[in-house]
């Protein structure tokens, strides 16, 4: 390039710069009072819109009005007036706004439903009829004018007004099948639960697909059994005039498992199975939410159908784990039964009266066959993992079977169908090590889960960690642990971790041997060694009668004595804490364990309502006042 070239070139780009500057003074010039009008104007309405929020319509009011006067067609501006006068109950002044814009929109629908609605606020409600009746002329066919019109009375609570003109609208476009959501809405919002309903039942009947939709709309007052009813006799008689319509058969059985009715819930599901032919599908689905539900026997009774048809292979062996899980839960509960009683269940095969923990074996021995044969017949599979699991849960928590139960978990840990699973094992395996008192094992177990398992687990297994800690009275180290846990208090072990810190932190200083010795105790309680933790709560009492782990002590061998079926020495004991101890801080809950007593076990029903109504009268404050409360209903016979 010459020197002549690069001349030229250095003379265009300096006046194209010249020409960039000019460009950008003019768009300044003329470009920043537009842009600060704008910026003013979205300044001023967003504080009026905070005044409004505030509730603080007079100051809303005076911007809206001074922002009207240089943006007459803003309808966000007129809106925003409208609802600040109308909120003052400045009534006129409103309604000469509306008549303003009338005059150059004399037909428009929204300024025409504002002024009826201002007329009925104020009284007038012939002429807000005459206004309704102008928009609906427009276009009788139309249905978003009248919920135009109803918007606006179900924003002034007119809510039987607002039907009136739904119904007319459905009269008027010759659709009974329009509005149907609407009317059903404000139908239940003023406790007309049969005609709620029948329009939701119409919508089903219209889209079968709404099924789901509407139930959650149901729930919202069928948590009030008069309106379940009432809802309950519009799809009865429904199903009755059209017994194989499915959508609304599956709204029938929705409110029987709403009222928890499981056996007419399952009827339905039977018609609904035969309907569709799905040959036991819908029968196993109905199962699963009834357990869920914890209805086990009903959920049992669906599970045994599905098998008895066994035409659906597919899920056939989950109904048989779905039936298997049922009488183990079944069982359970007539364990609790009978523990609460008092009666001693029966024990499970090859126990002996030498058995340590034979008086709380109760009879599991049906699910039990049912699991092994599920191993059996589905072996490495998913299926078989899980039947593992549930006979290694039961050999440990009802049987206390440590080897057996241990030989089960091992085996779900072999399997590779089921991570989660594997993880629940491993942690049951620590559990099993704790109770045959091998703690260096269990260490191992806990600490190859903090390892490897997923995050979820890991306060589980800190948790867990720390136990081991405090039963070897290594208190600093199991402090360490829980302090981690406890940070989180969003997490369930949370309150358990602060319960034992707090625990740890109290009885430390006061006295280490003594907290050691309670420790100690608490081990054996783990290990269901339940005589040898009594002798030792009770040397614990003797030995540190000073120290604040008194009554601590004591409660513990009074739940001691109820778990050795021994109510009239734990009730003695549950009485010295309340009248030996009078700044003890356990004096409600020993109080409430002698109505728990009296109820449950001796079956006293006077006593138990004394001791109850003495939490009330003594224990004001106490966290136990509504339980209480609810157990002397009980006892009583009032409804709750």
């Amino acid at each position: 390039m010459t020197k002549t070239q690069r001349k030229i070139l250095n003379i265009e780009s300096v006046h194209a710069a010249r020409r960039v500057l000019c460009a950008l003074f003019c768009v300044w010039s003329f470009g920043v009072p537009v842009f600060s009008q704008q910026v003013d104007l979205s300044t001023k309405l967003r504080l009026a819109q905070s005044f409004e929020q505030a509730g603080e319509w007079e100051k809303a009011a005076t911007i809206y009005e001074s922002l009207l006067e240089s943006n007459a067609d803003s309808f966000i501006i007129l809106d925003g007036l409208r609802r600040s006068y109308t909120e003052l109950k400045e009534y006129d002044k409103a309604m000469d706004l509306v008549r303003q814009q009338l005059r150059a929109k004399p037909l428009d629908e929204n300024l025409l439903s504002w002024l009826g609605g201002l007329y009925e606020l104020a009284g007038k409600t012939q002429t807000a009829d005459s206004v309704w009746h102008v928009i609906f002329s427009k276009d009788r066919q139309n249905a978003n004018l009248y919920r135009l019109v109803a918007a606006q009375l179900i924003d002034h609570r007119e809510y039987e007004r607002a039907i009136q003109i739904y119904l007319e609208g459905r009269e008027a476009t010759k659709n009974q099948l329009v509005f149907l959501e609407e009317l059903a809405s404000l139908y239940g919002a003023l406790h007309q639960y049969e005609l709620a309903a029948s329009e939701y039942v119409k919508l089903v009947r219209s889209n079968p697909q709404q099924v789901t939709y509407v139930e959650a709309r149901l729930s919202s007052y069928t948590g009030h059994e008069e309106a379940r009813r009432a809802a309950l006799a519009v799809v009865q008689k429904e199903v009755q005039q059209t017994p194989e319509q499915i959508p609304v058969l599956s709204l029938l059985a929705w409110l029987y498992m709403d009222g928890k009715e499981f056996d007419a819930a399952l009827e339905q599901y039977r018609r609904i199975d035969h309907l569709t032919k799905a040959n036991g599908h819908e029968i196993f689905q109905f199962g699963e939410r009834a357990a869920q539900e914890r209805a086990y026997a009903v959920a049992a009774k669906a599970f045994r159908e599905v098998m008895d048809k066994n035409e659906r292979q597919d899920i056939l062996p989950l109904a048989r784990l779905g039936y298997a899980r049922a009488l183990e839960e079944l069982s359970a509960e007539n364990d609790t039964l009978a523990q609460l009683s008092g009666r001693t269940p029966a024990s499970s095969p090859g126990s002996t009266e030498n058995t340590r923990v034979s008086e709380f074996q109760p009879t599991f021995q049906g699910a039990m066959a049912l699991y092994d044969r599920l191993t059996r017949d589905y072996p490495n599979t998913d299926i078989a993992m899980q039947a593992f699991f549930r006979i290694g849960m039961i050999r440990f928590n009802r049987f206390f079977d440590l080897d057996g139960a241990a030989a089960a978990f091992d085996t779900v840990r072999r399997l590779p169908y089921n991570g989660i699973l594997a993880v629940e094992a491993t942690m049951s395996l620590g559990e099993i090590q704790t109770a045959h008192n091998d703690l260096i094992r269990a260490h191992r177990e806990y600490g190859q889960l903090l390892t490897m398992a997923p995050e979820q687990y890991r306060d589980r297994v800190l948790y867990r960690i720390a136990e081991l800690n405090y039963f070897e009275a290594r208190f600093d180290t199991a402090v360490s642990s829980l302090q981690r846990i406890s940070h989180n208090l969003a997490n369930d072990l949370a309150n358990d971790a602060l319960q034992l810190l707090y625990f740890i932190q109290g009885n430390k200083e006061a006295g280490q041997e003594a907290l050691a010795e309670f420790a100690r105790a608490d081990l054996l309680v783990r290990q269901r060694k339940y005589s040898e933790a009594l002798a030792l709560f009770e040397s614990v009492t003797k030995r540190f009668a000073v120290t604040p782990l008194l009554d601590n002590a004591m409660m513990r061998t009074g739940d001691l004595h109820l778990l050795l079926n021994k109510p009239d020495s734990a009730l003695m004991v549950f009485s010295r804490i309340i009248n030996d101890l009078p700044t003890s801080i356990l004096r409600d809950r020993a109080q409430m364990r002698i109505g728990e007593v009296y109820e449950g076990r001796l079956k006293d029903k006077k006593k138990a309502i004394e001791a109850y109504e003495a939490v009330l009268a003594h224990y004001p404050t106490s966290l136990f006042v509504e339980e209480a409360r609810k157990r002397i209903r009980i006892l009583r016979g009032d409804s709750i």
